[in-house]
């Protein structure tokens, strides 16, 4: 029969390929390089040095990108592909692939499955923060933070000890629920009822209705020129000191002479 321990440790494995996957790969072959655990003999290229080096790139790579709008968009399936892989890798591993209490395809579906499904509610919860973000305010950058010790705390978790790994998968699972919730709370209430009649809500900013793509009037204007004008700001206060060319005043060209006047 299937031990408390050994489930705690697959599920807990998995989950952290659902936030880091290059992270659960890298703790599991650095449990495996220094012996802490042994691996089957399917597995055992986990612990070479190449596979270290590898995992290691794929951590900074997957931590690079997660930070990126634009990469995150294009590398959308592709995360989902490398959290299923690396959760049914780390699943395999732990179960062992020769395993006679179940058949390796169903481990690494179980793996495969408990990655996608974290990967899904981070991405989720992800989706109601982004409308959060402000020019003061940025809540994505501390949840990825967050996300980046929870990764790798699950994994190492899963590894030393088993049965506290399904326990923060349980409260992580909870704790973005309440997240995305309170999230959706703070959204709406920058949001109005659509002009047209369409019944849509939409933000005070918004010039075009979403669902009915009616014009509707600004609620509420967002300055986005304010990094730019702290800049311009700036550059101009360093500018003044450092130029040595003669300040022109109004009306005055620069052969002496005025200007002419446009009164006539």
């Amino acid at each position: 029969m299937l031990s408390f321990a050994l489930a705690s440790q697959v599920i807990g494995l998995s989950g952290a390929s659902g936030t880091r996957a290059g992270g659960s790969l890298l703790l599991l072959a650095l449990a495996a390089h220094y012996q802490y655990l042994s691996l089957p003999p399917e597995l055992g290229w986990l612990a070479t040095p190449q596979a270290l080096g590898a995992f290691v790139a794929l951590l900074a790579f997957e931590m690079y990108t997660q930070r990126d709008s634009d990469l995150r968009m294009v590398l959308g399936l592709a995360q989902f592909a490398l959290s299923a892989g690396s959760g049914a890798t780390v699943a395999l591993a732990s179960m062992g692939v020769g395993t006679e209490q179940l058949p390796p395809w169903a481990v690494g579906a179980v793996g495969a499955f408990v990655a996608v499904a974290t990967l899904s509610v981070r991405q989720w919860v992800h989706t109601r923060v982004d409308q959060l973000e402000t020019e003061v305010l940025h809540p994505r950058r501390w949840l990825l933070r967050t996300e980046d010790v929870f990764g790798l705390g699950l994994a190492a978790v899963a590894i030393l000890w088993a049965p506290l790994s399904l326990a923060l998968v349980l409260l992580f699972t909870l704790a973005c629920g309440a997240a995305g919730l309170v999230a959706y709370r703070l959204e709406a209430r920058s949001r109005r009822a659509c002009p047209a009649g369409c019944g849509a809500k939409i933000r005070e900013e918004a010039s075009r209705c979403p669902r009915c793509r009616a014009d509707v009037p600004v609620a509420k204007a967002v300055d986005l020129r304010l990094g730019g004008r702290m800049r311009d700001a700036l550059r101009g206060a360093l500018g003044s000191g450092n130029s040595s060319a003669p300040r022109m005043e109004p009306g005055i060209q620069r052969d002496g002479g005025k200007a002419p006047s446009r009164l006539g």
